[in-house]
């Protein structure tokens, strides 16, 4: 059975039925073909080389014939456009809002599909955290399509309906799956407990190029080191928003907090008297309930 596609004014609450039902779904033309020609020339240096000379590490499951390269964030403003796209952020705050106090970006690669690519393993996004399935969300993916999706050259598969499995049951040549077929612009989003695989490119000279985007929730260890992804010099330049997405904030109070506890955490990186600052701050007044828990 296809998967459900929404125009980019759809309902929300229209999409996280589909969302619950599937595990995915297709919002048609939520990013303009100028914005996908844009990310493209920010992204040639590192996909505009052969695979041979890839630093990314190439196996069976990450592909021969397959491109890759993370910490987009870093390296072009449309990925952090695409990242904080408000219908994408209403979902995720939909589905991860109710287990976290924030969600946050947990890893970003564009992969280039090329000629000649095998299909991929079938997989959870969500391999990585000992979580039991079923169960409630801590994982969301996009996967922009920076090129048209096409059964031909690659489009990713979506195994419907398997977010419900438990764990002990993995894909099998008997079930079925569903081509993320969507034209240029388009994004997908999928559980990460949905299986999926990159699809098989059946064409002599046609590459396929998503641009995935991955959000978890806010106390969870981002499976992308961002603080390493993204270059000191380049996070000072991002917008607040963006700084905090990818993990330049204090988690609710509690987690990831440094000296003061500072919300913005990128004070503590980019100015070299907060300590002096900290003196002031309220966080260490001795009237602060918090600190008397100690």
């Amino acid at each position: 059975m296809a998967l459900t596609h929404f125009a980019y004014d759809s309902e929300l609450k229209d999409m996280l039925v589909s969302i619950e039902a599937d595990g995915a779904i297709i919002i048609d033309n939520l990013a303009t073909p100028e914005s996908m020609d844009q990310i493209a020339r920010e992204l040639a240096p590192w996909l505009g080389k052969p695979v041979s000379e890839s630093p990314m590490i190439n196996d069976k499951f990450r592909g021969f014939q397959t491109l890759r390269t993370s910490g987009l964030i870093g390296k072009s403003t449309v990925a952090g456009q695409l990242a904080l796209d408000p219908t994408i952020a209403k979902i995720i705050d939909s589905i991860l809002g109710p287990q976290c106090a924030d969600y946050q970006l947990s890893w970003t690669q564009a992969i280039k599909i090329g000629p000649g690519e095998v299909a991929q393993l079938p997989h959870r996004d969500t391999y990585m955290y000992p979580f039991k399935r079923p169960g409630p969300e801590c994982f969301i993916n996009t996967i922009w399509a920076q090129s048209d999706f096409t059964r031909e050259n690659g489009a990713t598969r979506i195994y419907q309906g398997s977010h419900r499995w438990p764990d002990n049951r993995t894909p099998t040549e008997d079930d079925r799956y569903a081509f993320a077929e969507m034209p240029k612009g388009s994004v997908i989003v999928f559980l990460g407990s949905t299986y999926h695989g990159g699809g098989r490119n059946e064409t002599i000279d046609s590459f396929r190029v998503g641009i995935g985007l991955a959000y978890t929730l806010g106390w969870l260890r981002q499976e992308e080191n961002q603080y390493l992804a993204v270059p000191i010099e380049k996070a000072r330049a991002l917008s607040a928003e963006l700084q905090r997405l990818i993990g330049y904030r204090v988690h609710d109070r509690y987690i990831g907090w440094y000296e003061g506890m500072d919300e913005n955490l990128f004070r503590v990186v980019t100015r070299k008297n907060y300590q002096t600052e900290l003196r002031g701050n309220a966080l260490h007044d001795d009237n602060d309930p918090d600190k008397k828990k100690a």
